[in-house]
């Protein structure tokens, strides 16, 4: 017993020893990782000295025959968004020095025929348009005439082909034509952006990233910056897995968020995700508390208002939707208010019940605010902010608008009426918008077609322009005497255009909802949504009339 004891505790001991002695070849391995990886940052980036004035020089190709000077510059206003690991990043420059407390300025030496290839921007950067690509064609030029100085004939051939006449010059960094970049923060309104560019350039060049993003606001900003530069299409190809990957985890409930999302997936994926991203935006409705904390409206990035116009185009259509749905209580309200008998119990019908059930409906939809009785009386200025409230419109999000309406009571006036009322007419309406709110409230983007195959746009519920070709528009404005008019209603189209729910309820038994009957229903002008229509009392006998 006393050998084997000696024996397990002998393998103990020597499991111990491989284990530390491969824990520290581990640590070794990592250690030499960092200081290989930081040996890659030293020679790839190196100091050049401009006006007395030293800048960080990232060389993102070796052959690179072009400098671009590139000075980021951040407002005032920016947001306290800022890329991950940026501070790192700079730690690691190490000789970024600051124009102003939010500008930094570093050279990237890059390919030329590598840009003007991909991007259309650089193609007209470096054309000889303007000066700018004048002077870099004509140093380009010089470069080729020192490099064949003093060479054979068959070395200056070799040396023309490509970059390689670089590699005869000496001190080449210095000679080389530079471009002055100026990148402001309009659109990103965000610090660290610069790592972000350098690693869209390395991407160009056929070289791997080395900061990539991992955070949603990181994927909006390389995704801005790219349609800046005018390489969407390229970037998108290859960060497309990666970006998508990311964006469809995220399950979130922050506007922000969402509005992000729906910038990414325009320029990347462009399919059934970004129209349900959008459909969830129209329902989800503004949020005033989160889109106004902290900003301003020149601070504010331009997630918060999508260009394109598509941010015109989802708040048309969730007026449209809103509108739609505050018609079937504006009908119901008015033909109860109305001297026409709506009870339909036939020889009992009787104004009473309409009574009661016009009573049940202002005291039901007042509580749920969803309708406001305003007094005659006048109100003083002064009064507005203490005792008068004037209504607002609805802000919250569509679903829960249409989950309160469902609570809608079926009270009734005795045992006998027990179809009377708001209820019997307001569900079966409900439910139809519903449907169509899931069918076709999303934007759907529509892919070009032979030279305009990268241009994406879509059909507007406003007209049948194409997004490409309408100006963006208001959907509620204030005439000069304090009248808020409704721009969803359109004077050019036919006034005459109605949505009736009767054929409607009809058709949807006979096929599914589509699109087109959702845009349909949304875009009308006015609504009916009496599912019983009126029966000519001649055909059917005057005493069916009477019961009418």
């Amino acid at each position: 017993m006393a050998r084997n004891d000696i024996s397990t505790t002998t393998s103990k001991l020597l499991q111990t020893k491989v284990a530390c002695q491969s824990s520290y070849a581990a640590n070794e391995n990592k250690t030499s990782e960092k200081t290989t990886s930081s040996r890659e940052n030293e020679l790839s980036m190196q100091i050049l000295e401009i006006d007395e004035e030293k800048i960080p020089l990232i060389e993102i190709s070796r052959q690179g025959d072009v400098i671009l000077d590139v000075t980021f510059q951040n407002s005032s206003d920016y947001t306290r968004s800022s890329i991950p690991n940026s501070d790192e990043n700079i730690n690691v420059l190490g000789h970024v020095k600051l124009l102003t407390p939010s500008s930094h300025r570093i050279c990237y030496r890059v390919r030329l025929k590598s840009l003007e290839n991909i991007s259309n921007y650089f193609r007209l950067l470096f054309s000889t348009q303007f000066a700018e690509g004048t002077a870099v064609q004509n140093t380009i030029k010089a470069l080729r005439e020192e490099a064949t100085i003093n060479q054979g004939e068959g070395e200056k051939e070799l040396n023309q082909e490509g970059d390689r006449y670089l590699l005869k010059i000496t001190d080449v960094v210095k000679k080389l034509p530079r471009i002055k970049i100026i990148d402001e923060d309009l659109a990103t309104k965000t610090v660290g952006r610069e790592f972000i560019f350098g690693d869209i350039l390395r991407v160009i060049h056929g070289l791997e990233p080395k900061n990539t993003p991992y955070t949603t606001h990181s994927w909006t900003v390389l995704v801005l910056l790219a349609d800046s530069y005018d390489v969407v299409p390229f970037i998108s190809r290859y960060f497309q897995r990666a970006c998508l990957n990311h964006i469809n985890r995220i399950n979130s409930n922050k506007n922000e968020i969402l509005r992000q999302k729906i910038l990414i997936q325009y320029h990347i994926e462009k399919g059934p995700r970004f129209t349900s991203s959008t459909k969830d935006l129209i329902i989800r409705g503004p949020s005033p508390k989160e889109s106004t904390k902290n900003y301003t409206k020149d601070s504010k990035g331009a997630w918060w208002d999508l260009p394109y116009g598509l941010e015109s185009e989802i708040s048309y259509r969730r007026a449209c939707v809103l509108r739609t749905i505050a018609s079937i209580q504006n009908q119901f309200l008015s033909l109860y208010s109305s001297r026409e008998l709506q009870c339909r119990l036939g020889y009992g019908s009787s104004a009473s019940c309409d009574s009661f059930q016009l009573g049940e409906m202002v005291k039901f939809l007042s509580r749920k605010r969803l309708l406001f009785l305003i007094s005659f009386q006048p109100a003083v200025f002064e009064d507005y902010s203490e005792s008068f409230n004037w209504p607002e419109a609805y802000t919250g999000n569509i679903d829960t608008l249409i989950t309160i309406l469902r609570q809608c009571p079926s009270y009734q006036l005795d045992e006998n009426h027990n179809h009377c009322g708001l209820r019997s007419q307001l569900l079966p309406a409900l439910d139809y918008i519903k449907s169509c709110l899931t069918v076709g409230l999303g934007i759907r983007l529509i892919h070009g077609k032979g030279s305009n195959k990268s241009q994406t746009h879509f059909n507007s519920w406003r007209s049948s322009e194409k997004s490409s070709m309408r100006e963006a528009k208001p959907v509620w404005v204030t005439t000069d005497n304090g009248k808020v008019i409704d721009c969803t209603k359109n004077d050019e189209q036919n006034s005459s255009l109605g949505f009736q729910f009767a054929i409607a309820a009809k058709n949807k038994l006979r096929w599914s909802v589509g699109e087109n009957e959702a845009r349909d229903l949304f875009t009308a002008h006015h609504w009916n949504w009496i599912i019983d229509q009126n029966v000519d009392s001649e055909r059917l006998g005057t005493a069916f009339g009477v019961m009418r």
